[in-house]
């Protein structure tokens, strides 16, 4: 909850109001948070419970809380998904991603020394590390089915 707590804090801290749908948006979210959900998803159920409330306005939202820190996006072959942000604190971390289900598992950070050594006339201000593929859930269901 303390997640939650933050992003709430990053929106009024950018000047955001806190309305019942940007609520709902990040509370169903941080509910999700292991997974990135489609926004297609995302924007049913949005829709679902405000349906005055536009694709747009959904779409907007996603993209103004992806830029101050509290989402985080990816897209995927089926098109751009949306997840909560798993770390504030911006500790050092990896990500395995399912391509299938979408979920998001923290992995340690590789070793990097034989890079930093291969470059060591060069400064390295930063390094991301995402590995990508199908998770043991998703694998289990599909071999299941063979």
């Amino acid at each position: 909850m303390e997640a939650l707590k933050t992003a709430l804090q990053l929106l009024q801290q950018n000047n955001f109001k806190i309305t019942k749908q940007r609520q709902y948006l990040l509370n169903y979210l941080y509910q999700q948070a292991d997974f990135y959900i489609s926004l297609a998803q995302l924007d049913q159920k949005m829709r679902l419970l405000f349906p005055n409330m536009s694709h747009d306005t959904i779409y907007r939202n996603v993209k103004e809380m992806q830029e101050i820190g509290i989402l985080e996006t990816k897209m995927f072959a089926n098109g751009l998904r949306v997840k909560f942000q798993c770390d504030f604190h911006k500790r050092e971390h990896s990500h395995f991603i399912c391509q299938q289900c979408g979920r998001a598992l923290e992995i340690p950070l590789p070793d990097f020394s034989a890079v930093k050594k291969s470059l060591e006339n060069c400064q390295i201000n930063q390094y991301h590390v995402e590995v990508w593929g199908v998770c043991s859930h998703c694998h289990k269901k599909a071999t299941s089915k063979v």
